[in-house]
């Protein structure tokens, strides 16, 4: 998609761009120690949220009084509606602060729409009832710009999560600009941008990378690899 704007991709303070991070620990060979060094760095580098693995949820809980997420239907979502379901409740009695959930979309690509939709303001509610916020993972990397733009749609028409977010990073592309372009312009349309934010996750490694994304209307990042962001951008834009 053509921009219509420039765009000043050192427009941001680190600590701005450090506060809207998520730091994703989800690799099923994590550590106790990698989980502390990912406290650690939450804490220093003063991160949106850390977004963990149910296991590592339940170790972190202790650990830090910081915002602590996790993955529920992690990572191709296609888990019974009902395993969904009690896995999320039992996130939210471990303490999670925020779910990022992976929404069945098999079932919108069989053109179930109804189910699918019906599975996300099933959570969404869980949610909200509960006081967390929560992110609709839509796969966009898996979708054509039409079918990514009638998934988001259908989701707002029904009901209204925290966050629409991009990916899981285990899509068979990294997230892309056109994808957080076309989330926004779909949530401006149907009128609820300023109640459903956008996260860009999967593949955002560099923190030029990170501030574009942001620009263009991501309100969070997800990452793997926080400190190199933040890194790379100090370097970048270095005055």
């Amino acid at each position: 998609m053509k921009l219509s704007r420039q765009l000043d991709p050192c427009i941001f303070s680190t600590s701005e761009i450090a506060a809207r991070i998520d730091h994703a620990v989800l690799r099923p060979w994590s550590t106790r120690d990698e989980l502390e060094r990912a406290i650690e760095e939450l804490e220093r580098l003063n991160l949106r949220c850390l977004i963990l693995s149910p296991t590592l949820l339940y170790e972190a809980r202790s650990l830090t009084r910081k915002c602590l997420g996790a993955v529920a239907g992690f990572p191709y979502g296609y888990h019974t509606v009902e395993a969904k379901i009690k896995e999320v409740e039992d996130l939210i009695a471990m303490g999670a602060d925020e779910i990022d959930f992976v929404a069945n979309l098999q079932l919108a690509l069989l053109g179930k729409m109804n189910q699918y939709v019906n599975e996300i303001k099933a959570v969404t509610t869980i949610c909200r009832d509960a006081n967390l916020k929560c992110k609709i993972i839509v796969e966009a990397p898996a979708l054509s710009p039409l079918l990514l733009q009638k998934v988001v749609a259908a989701i707002v028409e029904s009901t209204e999560p925290d966050y629409i977010k991009t990916s899981t990073g285990f899509g068979p592309r990294h997230t892309i600009l056109d994808d957080v372009i076309l989330i926004d312009r779909v949530l401006r349309e149907k009128n609820v941008r300023s109640r459903i934010g956008i996260k860009a996750a999967g593949g955002i490694r560099q923190g030029l990378q990170a501030s574009i994304l942001l620009q263009l209307g991501a309100d969070i990042i997800g990452t793997s690899t926080p400190s190199k962001i933040i890194e790379s951008y100090k370097e970048a834009c270095a005055k």
